[in-house]
Parts: structure tokens; C-alpha cells; sequence
């Protein structure tokens, strides 16, 4: 049998570090988790308190660079002040000589070894060992090697905070779901999606979750498409799941992140045009099925708010709530449009997709400057939507303020099959007289993954897209705020309203 290669021990590693640097150096060098600040997606992942939570995102995004922050976090019981999330406090009722065992798992093992290995344990045997995320000082021994891949690691073992112990494996999808048996885990990465190797894996792993209540968190780009897996977290088949998608944007300097602004065009160019979607901003890679197939970057503008003529009516599109609780399920979206009439282009430039009240819905909406444009909503908001009154769906939020329109949406013809609106989208976006705000970014998600299966449209994550069919329909009543019987009103604060061509002097 070969021999296997050893990993450094930390013990001498720390000796050599502590003489050569200053205290400030040694932080900088081997505790690089105390200098890491998530943007806002990372935030919303980190904090994320479900059993199952994916991080999808576009290439060097910061996607796995955040999962191995929150494997160190985790596995150390290290929260920071900015964390909120799931804390491995207390160690699961059964017997293991470990407090915490966690999971990472990539395709291949030279992918573990350059990904989320790098990004925990630094370069193993490049002298780098202890300058990833996880601290030096936490390494306890010489880690177990991988022997089918030089530098690679197969198991290290930790300190946590509380001072027990702590155990993380690497494990790669190639060696099938027979690797994913045997013991308890109480947190498993999967960097990447599992789909093209062995789908059985993720069963593995739910099932190794079960003594500890353990948790799965996924970080990936979406290249294989609408994957078993992609599939799983649309569907949200688990009990407790959530999924946030982080964009080129959501990791620009602006926002907190390490993408500086300035080079976030050049990068999106440089992306093949059929994977820029995917490889900027997280959208699934479109394959055979699309129910569009203009591509995104002909419908997508950036319409100046200011040059809004004052005649152009504006209408809202609704997509209600129907099912699941105020916390998951199927979630309400809508979206605000402007109507170039005598071009017949609608411009969709406001969208707001979310959980929740009705009351919260439209506190969101009345944020906008144009919020009492009329509302076009589907049919199904004709169905009881209130316990105590007995009110429909759409006069629940008519007592609420909105300008909801007397009927449900429909073509000139009093025709509103589902098909049939398909049909209008697509012809209007492949005549270039539907466009979407290029900064709607969930949008464009929606429209990226949107597919057929047997020639039938499969209606996940299509909130937005409905919304939009509903003003597509009822765009002839649109109104502008000089027309008679609307009122458009002054936001709260003026100053920090979206400008217009409008004259919000006259709203009252």
C-alpha cells in the first residue's frame, strides 16, 4: 500500500508563525474569520434559520467563500455580533466522542481540495496551513490526508470556543452514496450541485441528520440547469427550506461586497452570451423547454425614471398568496408598469415579491410614488380571502388602499386563459414591447428557469411572470395620474421618491 503523505502538524506551524509575527500579523494571517463581513445576501444566508438553505449565485460571487464561513462559525461555535442564524450550542442526544461533526462535499476531490479546503484550511502543504477561515490555534493534530489527491484532506479536528470538540470531513460526489452512510452530522456542505453524479446522495445525507436535527446548506451556480436538486428547493419539498439568490451586484463593493463596481461590466461581457445569466447572476441555465426563448438581454432596459413622459398611464399586476403559511409557500408579487401607448410598449419597472400579511404587501407597495395606480388581478382573487367579513381576496385589498380594478383580468375579448397570456408575453417580448428594469433581478430569475415538461408550463417560481401576464391583459386601463379618478398620491417622503416625468404637485 502506498504511503499516505501528512498533513503539518499545527503545533509546529504555530511556534514557528508566533516568533515570525506580530500579534496584528498572526490575526491577520490565521484568524481570518474575525476580519470577514458578509454583504446582505450572505447575511440573509448566514442568518437563514431553516433546515435546508441553498446559496445560489453567479461565478466568484462569494458563494463558497460564505458557506466556509458558515462551516466555521458553526463548527467552532464561534458567532460573531452579525450572527443570528442556527447555533450548534448544544450537543445532539446520542453517543460520539465529538460535539460537532460537519460535512463538506464538492464533485471531484481535486474541486474539494482547491474550494472549500482552501477556503477552511488555507494550502495544506504550501506552507499556508492555518490561513484559511478557520483559526490556527483551533487545528488540533496533524489533519487525516486524502490519498487520492496530493494535499488533499480527508478529516481535521477541531476546538470549538466551548472547549469540546469538533470533527469536519471532505467528502467528494464521486465516491457515490456509499461514502454519505454511516455516521450522524449535524451540518453537510454541498458546494455545487450533486445532480450530475448521484442524486441518491442528498437522501444520504437528509437521512445522517436525523439523530442530530441536523441541517444541509447548498452553494452553487446553477449549470446543469433545473436539476433534481434546483428542483427540490423550487418545489420546496423539505419541511423547512429556503433558498437566496446572490447576484454579480448583490458582490459589488457598493453593496459591501469585493467586486469593485467599476469592473462589473467588463466581467459580464466577458461571459459566454448563453451562460451570462447564469455565470453573473445565478439563473438557471436555460436548456430545451424554455417557455421564452427571446434572449434576456434584449428585454431587459434601463428606463430613466425622469424621462417618463407625464402621459404614459401606469398599472399594477398582482399575483396573490394561495398557499402555505404567512412564512413559506407560494408568495404574493407584484409588479408596476408604465405604458408607452402610442408605441405599445409596457416597461415594467417596479417589483415586489414577498411573504407574509396583506397589510404588509401594501405598506411595501405605498413606498412607491405610483402606488395608487390601478391594479389588475387574476381570477382567483374572486375567492374568499377573509375570515370575519367574508370579503374576497381582491376587496381585502381594495379596504386596504389599493385601486383595485372592478374585475379580474382579462383580453379585450373577455378571454383570459393561461395560454393564451403565454402567448401575448412572448410575442410582445420577441417585438422588443415588453421590457423589464435591468436592476429586476428576481424577474429575470423567474423568466430564466421558466420551463415546459410534456408541453406543459411548470408553475414554480413564476410570481413575477404572472403578475406581469395580469397587466399584459388589462393594460388598456391603465391611467396616469392627470386622469380623472385617480389619485396618485405623494409619497410619505418626497425626497426620497423615485423622480419622474410626473408632476407629483398635482397628486393629491
Amino acid at each position: 500500500m502506498d504511503d499516505i503523505e501528512e498533513g503539518p502538524d499545527p503545533n509546529d506551524v504555530r511556534r514557528h508563525a508566533k516568533k515570525m509575527f506580530t500579534e496584528r500579523e498572526y490575526r491577520q494571517k490565521y484568524r481570518r474569520i474575525d476580519f470577514y463581513r458578509p454583504n446582505l445576501k450572505q447575511l440573509e444566508f448566514h442568518n437563514a434559520p431553516e433546515r435546508e438553505v441553498m446559496l445560489r449565485a453567479g461565478n466568484q460571487n462569494g458563494k463558497t467563500h460564505a458557506a466556509g464561513a458558515h462551516v466555521t462559525v458553526s463548527a467552532l461555535a464561534m458567532y460573531p455580533d452579525w450572527y443570528s442564524g442556527y447555533r450548534y450550542d448544544n450537543p445532539p442526544k446520542i453517543e460520539r466522542p465529538n460535539d460537532f461533526m460537519g460535512w463538506c462535499a464538492c464533485t471531484t476531490a481535486q474541486k474539494v481540495k482547491d474550494g472549500i479546503q482552501l477556503k477552511l484550511l488555507g494550502d495544506v502543504l504550501g506552507g499556508g496551513m492555518g490561513m484559511g477561515l478557520i483559526p490556527l490555534d483551533n487545528i488540533v493534530g496533524k489533519p487525516v490526508m486524502n490519498r487520492n489527491v496530493s494535499g488533499g484532506v480527508e478529516t481535521v479536528n477541531l476546538t470549538r470556543e466551548t472547549g469540546k470538540a469538533a470533527i469536519i470531513r471532505f467528502k467528494t460526489y464521486e465516491q457515490g452514496r456509499e461514502a454519505f452512510q454511516g455516521e450522524p452530522v449535524d451540518l453537510t456542505l454541498l458546494d455545487e450541485d450533486i445532480s450530475r453524479t448521484d442524486n441518491s446522495i442528498y437522501g444520504e445525507v437528509l437521512a445522517r441528520n436525523v439523530t442530530t436535527r441536523g441541517r444541509i446548506i447548498c452553494s452553487l451556480t446553477p449549470l446543469l440547469g433545473l436539476s433534481p436538486l434546483r428542483k427540490r428547493f423550487k418545489q420546496k419539498l423539505g419541511p423547512s427550506m429556503r433558498e437566496i439568490l446572490m447576484t454579480i451586484w448583490d458582490a459589488a463593493v457598493s453593496k459591501g461586497g469585493h467586486i469593485p463596481d467599476e469592473d462589473i461590466p467588463g466581467i459580464i461581457a466577458s461571459f459566454p452570451a448563453n451562460e451570462r445569466e447564469t455565470r453573473a447572476f445565478g439563473a438557471d441555465l436555460q436548456g430545451e423547454g424554455a417557455v421564452f426563448d427571446t434572449p434576456i438581454g434584449q428585454i431587459k432596459e434601463r428606463l430613466d425614471p425622469a424621462t417618463v413622459p407625464a402621459y404614459w398611464p401606469w398599472m399594477w399586476g398582482f399575483d396573490f398568496r394561495h398557499s402555505g403559511s404567512q412564512t413559506s409557500g407560494h408568495p404574493f408579487a407584484a409588479v408596476l408598469a408604465c405604458w408607452d401607448r402610442d408605441a405599445d410598449i409596457i416597461h415594467i419597472v417596479h417589483a415586489v415579491r414577498m411573504l407574509g400579511l396583506a397589510s404588509t404587501h401594501v405598506a411595501s407597495m405605498k413606498q412607491h410614488p405610483m402606488w395608487d395606480a390601478p391594479v389588475a388581478w387574476p381570477h382567483d382573487g374572486g375567492r374568499g380571502g377573509s375570515i370575519i367579513d367574508g370579503a374576497t381576496v381582491a376587496e381585502v385589498y381594495k379596504k386596504l388602499g389599493m385601486n383595485m380594478r372592478p374585475t379580474h383580468a382579462t383580453f379585450a375579448g373577455s378571454g383570459f386563459t393561461f395560454e393564451n397570456g403565454i402567448d401575448e408575453m412572448q410575442t410582445r417580448f420577441a417585438t422588443g414591447r415588453l421590457k423589464i428594469a435591468e436592476h429586476l433581478y428576481d424577474v429575470f430569475d423567474e423568466y430564466q428557469g421558466y420551463h415546459r415538461e410534456k408541453g406543459l408550463v411548470v408553475k414554480i417560481d413564476d410570481d413575477l411572470l404572472s403578475a406581469i401576464r395580469q397587466v399584459v391583459m388589462d393594460i388598456r386601463f391603465a391611467k396616469t395620474p392627470l386622469e380623472g379618478g385617480v389619485s396618485f398620491r405623494r409619497p410619505a417622503d418626497p425626497n426620497g421618491s423615485i423622480a419622474t416625468g410626473v408632476n407629483f404637485d398635482v397628486f393629491a
